[in-house]
């Protein structure tokens, strides 16, 4: 079968499309038949090596796709070959990039009939991050106000829409000013452009001085040093990740301003699997299914075109998903 391998990390250049041979399921696990494998940026960590967790090279990128159930392994019952599913590839996060793919049954969703195999592969990740980021990791009243850093990014679209009609307000930060369009045409009641624009000033102009409840921070660096002077007394802050880079100032001292709190989120430790984990993945279909929740898919790729793909996430310069079209499916 193609896949995607990173050999060792480094450039576009180091990426690859390699014949391997395709994996068996064991015990507890599905191959899936790849139709569409959605990009993150996790994948560009992962590629350049500054992915947060260990990764071991050579290694084949891809967290989320859809397609159908290839094989079951021993003790899988609840899935059936044919079955059209979407699904997240893993604790490792790696193998979505090839032409088939083994996931754990906890990790797959079966896909109703009216939700194509583009959208099955933009949701998984960005969705039931947000979901979870709000309702799990965090429990989000009506009335709250949320800072979401980064919210033009698919994750931040997700939970602007989420939060809003949860009755929060919800505010945000991007890069380019391009990228606050459609946050704000999802509810988002204001957006700053980084650059040109201090955004603690603007949340607590938006606060009356009070601050907000909750920062959702991607970005890491300097940017999570500054999201808790933007927080109310008490308020708190979720690190998701350093697209920005790591942070480099006394985190302690910052906590001890407004008595404020720092949690970090792994969308893993919602257990796959588990009734929370499939509160979410309802809770998410079924706004998917009636048009509560909208997934932009800006730009699919076919495979080969992967290194492509990368570059046009790698830019910050779209605001939804990027897909690859790897295999044969409806489309």
């Amino acid at each position: 079968m193609r896949a995607v391998i990173v050999e060792q990390p480094g450039g576009l250049d180091h990426v690859h499309i390699r014949d391997v041979p395709p994996p068996v399921p064991g015990r507890g696990q599905v191959t899936i038949a790849v139709h569409h494998a959605g990009c993150n940026w996790s994948d560009i960590q992962k590629r350049q090596g500054v992915y947060p967790d260990p990764v071991t090279y050579p290694a084949i990128l891809g967290l989320e796709v859809s397609g159908t159930v290839a094989a079951l392994g021993a003790g899988v019952e609840s899935l059936s070959v044919g079955r059209r599913v979407a699904a997240i590839t893993g604790p490792t996060m790696l193998g979505g990039f090839a032409e088939v793919v083994a996931v754990d049954a906890g990790y797959v969703i079966p896909l109703p009939d009216d939700i194509d195999d583009r959208l099955g592969a933009a949701f998984p990740v960005i969705a039931l991050t947000a979901w979870h980021l709000l309702f799990s990791a965090h429990a989000l009243q009506s009335g709250e106000t949320v800072l979401i850093h980064a919210i033009g990014g698919g994750v931040g679209l997700m939970l602007t829409q989420l939060a809003v009609a949860h009755g929060a307000r919800v505010f945000g930060t991007v890069g380019r000013a391009a990228k606050a369009d459609k946050a704000l045409a999802l509810g988002a009641e204001r957006v700053v452009v980084r650059d040109t624009e201090d955004f603690v000033d603007a949340a607590m102009a938006l606060t009356g001085g009070r601050g907000v409840d909750l920062v959702i921070d991607s970005l890491g660096g300097d940017t999570l040093r500054r999201s808790f002077d933007a927080l109310k007394v008490y308020g708190r802050v979720i690190n998701i990740g350093e697209a920005s880079g790591y942070p480099d100032f006394d985190i302690r001292a910052k906590l001890y301003e407004r008595s404020t709190a720092l949690a970090g989120f792994e969308l893993v430790h919602a257990d796959p699997g588990s009734a929370r984990w499939q509160n979410g993945v309802d809770a998410v279909l079924a706004r998917l299914r009636d048009g509560r929740l909208s997934v932009p898919i800006e730009h699919i790729a076919p495979l080969d075109r992967v290194r492509d793909a990368q570059a046009l996430l790698e830019s910050r310069g779209v605001a939804g998903k990027v897909l690859l079209h790897v295999g044969d499916g409806a489309t």
